[in-house]
Formats: C-alpha cells, sequence, structure tokens
C-alpha cells in the first residue's frame, strides 16, 4: 500500500489517512475508533469483511508501526456500528471535507460515477462524451460547452450541477457557471441590482429583444449559453465567479 500519510484533524483528534496505489483512502481503524468511541479497536474491526481491512506500516513519533487500516466501505461499517451522536457527524465530516480533499487529482470522478445507479451512470456518461465532442467543435468555448453539459446533466437526472462539476475534468480556473441569481447571492445583492450593476460596469446591454447581452469586455468574465424552452430561443448568460470582487468593489 501506498505510504503516503495524510493527517486530518477532527475537532482536536488526529484522523491519519493512507491512500493505496489506486488512490483510494484508507483510514488507521485505530483513530476512527477513538473519534466514534469504540473502546476495542480489535472488536470492531472484526466485524469487517476481509476486504474491507489490511495492515500497513504508519509512521508515528516512536517510529513505524505496522497498524490496521479501513477502506471507505470498512469506515462506513464502523460508522453504523457506533449509537453515538457524534458518528452522522464524524461521517458527514468524512464524505464533505476529508474525501473531496483526498480526491481533488480527478480520481473522485470515477468514485462518484460509481455511486450512481447504472441506468443513471449510462445518461451521465452519454451527456459527458456529447459535450465533449461539442467542445471540439471549432468556435465552440470549452466553457459553453461544459455549462451545457452540466444543465442537460442536471435536466436529465435531477442530479446537483454542482456535484457534478467535480466529475468534470478540471480546469486551470474556475468556469463560467453562475447566473445572475447565484452571483448575487455570493454579494448579498438580488439577481436585479446584480444585473444593473453587471450593465454599470459595462460587461452587458440590454439588446433589442429586451434581453442581456455579453458586452466585449463581458466576454472576459461570462459565457453566452443557448438554450430553447417553450419554443423561445435564447442565451443565458453565466459568469465566472471571480466576477464577484467586480461588483463588491462597485459597491
Amino acid at each position: 500500500m501506498n505510504q503516503q500519510l495524510m493527517p486530518f484533524d477532527y475537532e482536536g483528534r488526529e484522523v491519519r489517512v493512507v491512500k493505496d496505489d489506486q488512490g483510494e483512502p484508507w483510514f488507521v481503524a485505530a483513530d476512527v475508533c477513538a473519534v466514534l468511541q469504540l473502546p476495542e479497536t480489535h472488536k470492531a474491526v472484526a466485524r469487517l469483511d476481509e476486504d474491507e481491512k489490511d495492515r500497513n506500516s504508519i509512521p508515528t513519533p516512536g517510529g513505524s508501526q505496522s497498524m490496521t487500516v479501513v477502506s471507505e466501505a470498512g469506515l462506513y461499517n464502523l460508522v453504523l456500528g457506533s449509537r453515538k451522536p457524534e458518528a452522522k457527524r464524524f461521517k458527514r465530516w468524512v464524505t464533505h471535507e476529508v474525501l473531496p480533499a483526498i480526491r481533488k487529482t480527478g480520481s473522485y470522478a470515477v468514485s462518484a460515477m460509481a455511486a450512481l445507479p447504472a441506468p443513471t451512470q449510462d445518461r451521465v456518461t452519454s451527456l459527458l462524451l456529447i459535450g465533449e465532442a461539442v467542445a471540439k467543435v471549432p468556435g465552440v468555448k470549452v466553457g459553453i460547452a461544459m455549462a451545457a453539459t452540466l444543465t442537460c446533466i442536471h435536466e436529465n437526472t435531477g442530479l446537483a450541477i454542482e456535484t457534478l462539476r467535480r466529475a468534470l475534468p478540471a480546469a486551470n480556473e474556475p468556469i463560467c457557471s453562475l447566473n445572475a441569481t447565484q452571483l448575487g447571492k455570493l454579494v448579498g445583492l438580488s439577481a436585479k441590482t446584480t444585473n444593473l450593476r453587471l450593465a454599470n460596469l459595462g460587461l452587458q446591454v440590454r439588446n433589442e429583444r429586451d434581453e442581456w447581452e455579453l458586452t466585449e469586455p463581458g466576454e472576459a468574465w461570462a459565457e453566452a449559453m443557448p438554450y430553447s424552452r417553450n419554443g423561445h430561443s435564447g442565451y443565458q448568460i453565466l459568469w465566472n465567479p471571480s466576477v464577484a470582487q467586480e461588483l463588491r468593489e462597485v459597491a
């Protein structure tokens, strides 16, 4: 197993994690049991399936020690074995902080897809492939293709777009993904006020159809994503989160 040790702090307790050759996390069983207030680590681990536990050499102040580690599935089984109120809070911390931090490299995409039902996996995979193909069409900006793909996935599966963004190839900088309402929430403004400030900054104007349209300076901050709804076609402007700072400065 890989010796890359990652110590995390959970409410003042150290929870050590190592990654195997496939990039999957393994948690030091003693640390997990201490948090879950399971006093006898060996008894708690004995209930796990063989593929949910292993031994690994863990660096300690006194030198390397062979310690029991548990897989992600094993950790969840240990959580289920604890009746303490801390168990639910600990599981949320693992899923919302530890795993995303570990999987920034891209391996999260595979794990996230594997957690979806098979029919949903097929739909998401198909849409990702279509989005990838669209992004290669001359003249199509990658940001538009990615945003359109996310919207299609959400409309076809009901899954949250923010979660699905982690399954897409990492971008060098944040993609344009916020509409006026979402952008306004970042700075405490209504969608109407946000649109007016963006216009005052010269980033968008009202066109002859009374719709917001990007100006040339605005194209550096946003993408115009085509849509068709109820027989009406147009463009929805999606903003890069970094434009929020520009809005704050003109407050």
